[in-house]
């Protein structure tokens, strides 16, 4: 029972899959977020 990451916990026990799923759509989510941004800092 390792909450690697620390903020795992409140997930709860089965939330494997799903949990996966969802932090990696996050993370996309970050990063396109990010790229978005830096694309219009840029344009000015």
């Amino acid at each position: 029972m390792m909450n690697w990451g620390g903020g795992y916990g409140m997930m709860g026990g089965g939330w494997g899959l799903w949990g996966s799923i969802f932090w990696l759509v996050l993370l996309v989510d970050l990063v396109l977020l990010g790229v978005w941004l830096w694309k219009q800092i840029n344009k000015k």
